[in-house]
């Protein structure tokens, strides 16, 4: 082994370099710890880059969520296969959780609300196991969807409580983190809370929720990042809330939540504007808490830490192991980079 390592060392540091990108993210620990030029190399600040650079970034889930049923219960955070909570939110914090994206990089994002009912948007940095302050909402929008687009997070819609009314919210904003400042957008034609999202391509698409009156809607809001315009899109074939957005093969799948009633799922092709109905997740009791893509696949997470799989092109849905610590009933969950 000294030897073979010696030969290694010998290396030219690009050609070095080279040769270590490919090892496993399990394995950098170990492989670190066998001598300085190892060490040197995958402690590097771009060795993370590099990864991603030439396709050996690995793939992982964030799952954040919490032990109780009560909404204010401490936070914590997962590396799903990994062994323990990575972090936590402090419990003195009090956070509600909310909608989340992630920026399809290492960061999972998800809405929250304070115990002073200040709105915040946290992320998670799964490459260096840690979460942050984000941005700050309007006091009281709540139920919102959030999506990131071209180094920028966006804010669609929700509803407000503030004083002794409820309305719902038509709002759209863009966050900056380079700035620290949002920009009021164009706001959509119909105001929703509660709606799935997903961003196809440059554009934005906004489907369902719950409206004036507190009614279901059927309405499909898209926004075309470049023109900066919304238009309406094919209505969906039945009046839906709290669904799930994913995106995968170029579609927007409407995967069932916790509290729809709906055991279907929709599908909706850009190309031909249309919508079709396939077979959702097992989902007894309404236990859906959260579904996205993950390498390609559509990963839908229980309540009951049970989770489901299905590729664009398969019929039927499989086991997912998630391996957390037993004991989350809630919270929410992305796909992200680890490293």
């Amino acid at each position: 082994m000294t030897t073979t390592i010696s030969s290694f060392t010998a290396l030219p540091d690009d050609v070095l370099q080279r040769v270590l990108l490919g090892v496993a993210l399990d394995d950098h620990l170990a492989t670190a710890s066998a001598c300085r030029a190892f060490r040197a190399v995958i402690r590097g600040p771009r060795f993370p880059t590099l990864r991603r650079q030439y396709g050996f970034a690995e793939r992982g889930i964030i799952l954040v969520g919490q032990r109780t049923n009560y909404v204010r219960a401490p936070k914590e955070i997962f590396v799903v296969g990994k062994r323990g909570a990575v972090t936590s939110v402090p419990e003195g914090m009090h956070f509600e959780i909310d909608g989340s994206t992630t920026d399809g990089g290492a960061r999972l994002f998800f809405s929250t609300t304070a115990r002073d009912w200040t709105n915040l948007i946290l992320a998670v940095d799964a490459a260096a196991r840690r979460w942050s302050r984000f941005a700050t909402l309007p006091p009281h929008q709540v139920l919102h969807c959030i999506e990131w687009h071209d180094g920028l997070l966006y804010a669609c819609g929700g509803s407000s409580s503030a004083g002794n009314t409820h309305s719902y919210l038509n709002t759209f904003r863009a966050f900056d983190e380079t700035t620290g400042l949002w920009e009021d957008l164009p706001p959509m034609p119909h105001a929703c809370a509660n709606a799935a999202s997903g961003v196809i391509g440059n554009e934005l698409f906004i489907a369902g929720g719950l409206g004036v009156g507190n009614q279901a809607l059927s309405t499909l809001q898209i926004y075309d990042f470049t023109t900066r315009m919304w238009r309406l899109g094919e209505p969906l074939l039945q009046a839906k809330n709290c669904g799930c957005g994913v995106v995968t093969d170029g579609k927007l799948y409407l995967v069932e939540s916790k509290y729809s009633v709906f055991q279907s799922m929709m599908v909706y092709d850009v190309q031909s504007n249309t919508w079709t109905e396939q077979q959702g997740p097992p989902n007894q009791d309404r236990i859906m808490m959260n579904a996205f893509a993950h390498n390609g696949r559509i990963v839908a997470v229980n309540m009951n830490r049970t989770a489901f799989q299905r590729g664009s092109g398969d019929p039927d849905w499989s086991r997912f192991e998630l391996g957390v610590v037993p004991g989350i009933i809630e919270g929410v969950a992305g796909s992200v980079i680890l490293g």
